[in-house]
């Protein structure tokens, strides 16, 4: 599981970061433009998200397998979440690549990146939730 949740907190951070480069030009204008933060926010976050969505992906088999009670709640969450980023980006990469196509069909693979990591940062979110509870519990109890 350390594995699964270090490689998806990394994934959901790469993917917040381009959330939050492209929902205030679509809040405001309907619209977002490369700016001068496109590189660093985008662009930059993108291979390393899906790198790390990867390593989740392969992860996350391992983590069921050992998964206790109900751990393997947020580690199912968190796999298909990265299940469905792999599953996108190869979508889009075979869209570029098999058919005769302008590249530009390659400024959507963030977006396989930001929509399936919504998935994966709930599973984060409730682990890491249950990970603190169970921290207080023990100090709590004697």
């Amino acid at each position: 599981m350390t594995i699964l949740l270090g490689a998806s907190v990394v994934s959901v951070l790469c993917a917040l970061s381009t959330w939050l480069f492209v929902l205030p030009g679509l809040l405001l204008s309907g619209e977002f433009e490369p700016g001068p933060l496109f590189e660093w926010m985008v662009v930059l976050p993108t291979p390393i998200g899906l790198a790390a969505a990867c390593v989740a992906m392969i992860a996350g088999p391992f983590a069921l397998a050992r998964g206790a009670d109900r751990a393997w709640i947020p580690a199912l969450v968190i796999f298909l979440g990265q299940l469905a980023t792999v599953v996108l980006a190869g979508a889009i990469l075979v869209w570029a690549w098999k058919f005769p196509t302008t590249g530009w069909e390659l400024l959507a693979l963030p977006a396989s990146l930001m929509l399936g990591q919504v998935v994966a940062a709930i599973g984060v979110g409730v682990e890491l939730v249950r990970r603190r509870r169970s921290r207080r519990q023990d100090a709590i109890s004697p």
